[in-house]
């Protein structure tokens, strides 16, 4: 078994069940809302109809505007096969498929005939949370947190359990399936956006960024896949999969929420994993030998961040024993192998929580670092950026 090539340092934690609120899903879409799904049309006239709602693996169920969200803001509801798998037995439920959503916050000045097309940013939900995360008023905001900032592109908010790991399982549930999200989210979503959109259809117009759980998802993809995004953003990220103590977070969200999404199999004892932790891990990552691929103090030690130069953020507070210092020092330990390696990249650190009003500035701060001018100072009054 190849063991990890990193000493056993502080932990960076990887989900904040307490801190990610549980998501109310939203009403079934009308009959109006399926019969332009059909045929390719918005729900709403500031939605653009989609050319190609039928491809790469994806169905469209439905196609229009998120609920209690302005009129350029839209839900596409989707069916894949990677979602779920039948996996180890016959299924305990049926259809083994469910829906998923898919948030898109389109500019102001979307337009598909545009001559310039539109740069994508990813952006990936936290532990316990949901699609409607980085879009909810009192957490994300996304469109008042990115109004007048430098970025000018498509926001790309997808479905991803509520303890999915941005991982196809290996394993599964104790219902026989399991759920793909790798593959939805890197093979499938990707070319659907694409295809649909007027989208910079090239890693060089892709962004991905995430906090916690969707941290830890932003830099597995970004190291994972360099020719499919140029910049990622981590958000007191998940960053070693290896430490005892991220185990047990990951174990214990298992056996919590387990493949559920939204209230989806929250309370079905099918959806969930039973086991010790060896097994639960196993389940969603496979065996150890093979988590170096999948883990980014692996990936960085690897060198699988180099084509990130300078488009690379990492942000996390915990400094000076106050906050998530675990995390925190996670994120030092992460940095710390970058710079030995010679990868330009951002990152700020200070004395901060594991909360919403900390994530949102550090949003604000990677897109301006990336798509702007690299702010002078790091978001939450955290000072200079740390060398």
């Amino acid at each position: 078994m190849r063991r990890p090539s990193v000493p056993r340092r502080a932990l960076a934690l990887f989900a904040a069940a307490a801190a990610l609120a549980v998501a109310v899903p939203a009403a079934p879409a009308g009959a109006a809302a399926v019969a332009a799904a059909a045929s390719g049309t918005a729900a709403a006239s500031a939605l653009p109809s989609l050319p190609a709602p039928n491809a790469h693996g994806l169905t469209l169920r439905t196609w229009s505007t998120a609920a209690g969200q302005s009129e350029r803001m839209g839900d596409a509801s989707l069916t894949t096969a990677a979602i779920f798998a039948p996996h180890g037995g016959t299924p305990s439920i049926d259809p083994v498929q469910v829906s998923v959503r898919v948030r898109i916050l389109l500019p102001e000045d979307y337009r598909r005939d545009r001559a310039r097309p539109y740069p994508v940013l990813y952006l990936l939900h936290g532990g316990s949370g949901d699609v409607e995360q980085w879009s909810k008023p009192d957490e994300g905001n996304v469109t008042a947190a990115l109004a007048g900032s430098a970025f000018p592109g498509i926001v790309v908010m997808p479905e991803a359990g509520k303890a999915g790991w941005y991982s196809d399982w290996p394993g599964h549930t104790d219902g026989f399936f399991a759920p793909q999200w790798e593959t939805f989210h890197v093979k499938q979503l990707v070319p659907w956006i694409d295809a649909n959109f007027n989208t910079v259809r090239a890693a060089s117009g892709r962004a991905v960024a995430g906090v916690s759980m969707g941290g830890y998802g932003a830099l597995r993809y970004a190291g994972r896949y360099p020719e499919v995004y140029s910049a990622v953003g981590a958000f007191s990220a998940g960053t070693d999969i290896y430490h005892p103590g991220a185990q047990r977070v990951i174990a214990d969200s298992t056996w919590m929420a387990g493949a559920s999404i939204l209230w989806t199999g929250l309370f079905d004892g099918k959806f969930r994993v039973t086991g010790d932790t060896p097994y639960r891990m196993a389940t969603v990552f496979g065996p150890p030998s093979g988590w170096p691929s999948l883990n980014p103090a692996n990936l960085a030690l690897d060198g699988k961040y180099a084509p990130y130069g300078g488009r690379m953020a990492l942000y996390a507070g915990g400094a000076g024993g106050v906050g998530e210092t675990d995390i925190g020092a996670g994120a030092a330990a992460l940095h710390q192998d970058l710079k030995d390696r010679g990868v330009s990249h951002r990152y700020c650190r200070g004395a901060g929580e594991h909360q919403w009003p900390y994530w949102v500035p550090e949003l604000k701060d990677f897109v301006a670092f990336v798509y702007g001018t690299k702010p002078q100072t790091c978001p939450n009054g955290w000072g200079a950026e740390t060398p």
